[in-house]
């Protein structure tokens, strides 16, 4: 980069030091990369960004080259390579086309419907702008910023004849945290996809949520690590008859100083003679020092004469130096029936999520392990069996911590006296491990069945602890 950053000074009227950066707030800039994500070099590297890929508005032309595509430099004598010469064509296009950056020290501005991404903080400093209609959240300024939101998905369309115009669509992610300071963005929700009364024999799927932005590093961990982003909610679908299935939840943000962001809970499914599925929950976000991010709770299920299957948990993340996050409860499987319809269907409750593992030499627990989802079947006269959720497993400690306990099983329960499905409750989940002089956790107890027909009850077994 050391190219860049000396036929950058060769072009007359750019001032010496990070200031003369600052006529970045104004003229013409042209599309920039992202922020990268490596470890930052001395405070040139703020100069090193401006010199890749940005047309930096200087006063009239000299006859001093330079080696990158700026405005009022002689790019017919380019160093190191041949370009072509900036033109007025590509002057135009540069002015119509939105900065990725708002100037050196800003807050990006919201998306727009030409743009539905937030634009970034300024360079230097600043907050990232809110996403919208799927749009990712701007990233903050280099230095420190907030990233922003992103923006949710937009629900699926339909044109009242029976036919879609549009699927449900992702929810954005949330944008990056600057390198010393700011908080990670939040996901977007996804969309959600509801059938209309013409378009009832279509399948419905919700978009998924988007994932929460990472935070800020800190500087050399001394400060900044402001939380990060929390996972976007899956959409809902609804299909009366076909197939419904929610979105997935979207993963929490990270960070290596800090505490992670909760993932995204699995969009509900509700159906009527077909399938429902709850989407999967997204994982909580990792952590170097602090506290993981939780996962989510599966979504939700319910149908009235076909097969309902809840979301499964979302794992726990994972610290470093630190307790892990929480799984996740699976979402719940519920096939409804009517008085003395005979519901064919079965319920399915979804699996806990795993606690994450926990880091350090202090008091740092495993996380605890996601209750499994319960399942029911409804309906005097049914034959579909209820199998519920399994609790998820707790995790794993370090130092003189203990283990997480284990998740405990789903409720299984089959109504009617004269329905036939057998009830299974969830098993509990395992018990995290210990370390060195903490004690182990406890595994989760197994879940009750129920059966008012003539179907068999099995209760769930109980977690074994950790070792």
């Amino acid at each position: 980069m050391s190219g860049y950053r000396n036929s950058m000074w060769s072009c007359q009227n750019l001032a010496a030091g990070v200031g003369g950066a600052a006529v970045l707030g104004v003229g013409v800039l042209l599309t920039v990369p992202s922020i990268p994500s490596a470890t930052p070099g001395p405070l040139t590297a703020a100069i090193q960004l401006a010199s890749i890929d940005v047309a930096l508005p200087l006063s009239p032309a000299t006859d001093k080259a330079c080696d990158t595509a700026v405005i009022g430099c002689d790019t017919s004598r380019a160093i190191g390579s041949k370009q072509t010469p900036m033109t007025h064509a590509m002057i135009g296009a540069g002015i119509t086309a939105r900065p990725a950056f708002c100037g050196l020290i800003c807050n990006g501005t919201d998306g727009t419907a030409e743009d539905p991404d937030g634009q970034n903080g300024g360079l230097l400093w600043g907050d990232g702008g809110k996403g919208i209609e799927g749009g990712n959240g701007g990233n903050g300024g280099w230095f420190g910023g907030n990233g922003g939101d992103g923006g949710d998905g937009i629900d699926a369309l339909y044109d009242g004849h029976g036919g879609r115009v549009a699927s449900a669509t992702a929810g954005g992610a949330g944008g990056n945290a600057g390198w010393w300071a700011g908080a990670g963005g939040a996901g977007g929700k996804g969309g959600n996809d509801l059938t209309d009364s013409q378009s009832a024999g279509l399948a419905a799927v919700g978009g998924n949520g988007g994932k929460g932005g990472n935070a800020a590093p800190g500087f050399f961990g001394l400060f900044g690590g402001g939380p990060a982003g929390a996972g976007g909610d899956g959409g809902m679908a609804v299909a009366p008859l076909s197939v419904a299935t929610g979105g997935h939840g979207g993963d929490g943000g990270s960070t290596p100083n800090g505490a992670g962001g909760k993932g995204g809970a699995g969009g509900d499914a509700r159906g009527d003679l077909m399938a429902a599925n709850g989407g999967d929950a997204g994982a909580g976000g990792n952590t170097g020092h602090g506290v993981a991010g939780a996962g989510g709770s599966g979504g939700n299920a319910q149908s009235f004469n076909g097969d309902s299957t809840g979301g499964k948990g979302g794992t726990g993340g994972s610290s470093t130096d630190g307790a892990g996050g929480k799984g996740g409860s699976g979402g719940y499987g519920y096939v409804v029936g009517e008085g003395n319809d005979l519901a064919v269907g079965s319920a399915i409750g979804g699996d806990g999520g795993r606690g994450g593992d926990s880091g350090g030499v202090g008091s740092n627990d495993g996380g605890l392990g996601g209750d499994g989802g319960s399942a029911t079947v409804g309906g005097q006269n049914s034959s579909g069996d209820a199998t519920a959720g399994d609790g998820g497993d707790g995790g794993n400690a370090s130092g003189n911590a203990h283990g997480g306990t284990g998740g405990k099983g789903g409720l299984a329960v089959v109504n009617g006296t004269d329905s036939s499905g057998n009830a299974v409750g969830g098993d509990g989940g395992k018990g995290g491990n210990k370390a060195s002089t903490g004690t182990p956790g406890s595994g989760g107890p197994g879940g009750t069945a129920v059966s008012h027909g003539t179907g068999a009850a099995t209760n769930g077994a109980n977690g074994t602890d950790g070792s």
